[in-house]
């Protein structure tokens, strides 16, 4: 008799015991599904979001796997990685147009934000951010002592004569003088745009943003960028020899030096 009960007490254990396990994997497979959903959804509305099909979002997502991705700054989007990897012209060209429209887009969201924020500063009055004198009333007095040149005499200075567009030997050199500037701090660089005439100085800022100029560089002008026009006649230079890189020395005079 306890025999019985006892088979029947196993049996009913078992089943429950299956019926447990079932609602596990029944349980776990959802889950597995709910992330695989909000995976594939998160992906869906990052290629929506750079005008991309899913299909050319995840060949970004593989090129940047591969040495794209070990090279390149974590900012580049994937615009920009599919068209420096463009497998054709039209595609190239169909890339550099959605990059250069997003940032167009995004350049007009910044000054309208920044024109925004100059209206609210001036409603408080206008004052200025930090009040220099309370600053230099808290300094050590120190002797007095001749007035110091803007530019350190040890400062080196240098005028790039180039274009905005279209000239791919201005891109290089442009890129190759700014990474110089974040080594070498005496460097001073004076940019000039040949083909800036009658452009508004937004095109200039753009030019800025889409070569990833260092703020600071420009808030400290370090950097200058200048509408080019009067320095093409001054030096008698034609489109055709830009880029043009001039050394300007400790007297103020200018010599090319490529």
């Amino acid at each position: 008799m306890n025999l019985t009960f006892n088979k029947s007490a196993l049996f009913v254990l078992l089943l429950a015991s299956s019926s447990v396990f079932a609602d596990n994997t029944v349980s776990s497979s959802e889950t597995r599904s709910k992330v695989t959903e909000s995976s594939a959804t998160q992906t869906e509305q990052k290629h929506i979001q750079w005008g991309l099909s899913a299909t050319e979002y995840a060949r970004y997502e593989e090129l940047m796997k591969g040495v794209r991705g070990s090279i390149s700054p974590d900012t580049i989007s994937p615009l920009e990685v599919l068209g420096i990897h463009a497998q054709n012209e039209a595609e190239r060209k169909k890339y550099a147009r959605m990059w250069a429209d997003m940032m167009e887009q995004d350049t007009e969201r910044v000054l309208a934000f920044q024109r925004a924020y100059d209206q609210a500063w001036r409603d408080k009055g206008d004052k200025p951010l930090i009040d220099i004198s309370q600053i230099q009333s808290q300094l050590p007095s120190v002797p007095k002592q001749s007035p110091q040149p803007s530019v350190s005499p040890s400062a080196k200075k240098m005028i790039l004569a180039t274009k905005l567009t279209g000239c791919d030997s201005c891109d290089k050199k442009i890129q190759q003088l700014l990474t110089t500037m974040l080594v070498d701090k005496s460097l001073h660089l004076d940019v000039y745009f040949s083909d800036s005439i009658d452009k508004e100085n937004s095109v200039i800022r753009q030019w800025a943003m889409e070569n990833r100029v260092d703020a600071e560089l420009l808030r400290s002008r370090r950097i200058t960028l200048n509408h080019g026009q009067s320095l093409m006649k001054q030096y008698q230079l034609d489109e055709g020899q830009l880029p043009a890189t001039f050394k300007v020395d400790n007297t103020g005079g200018v010599n090319r030096v490529e």
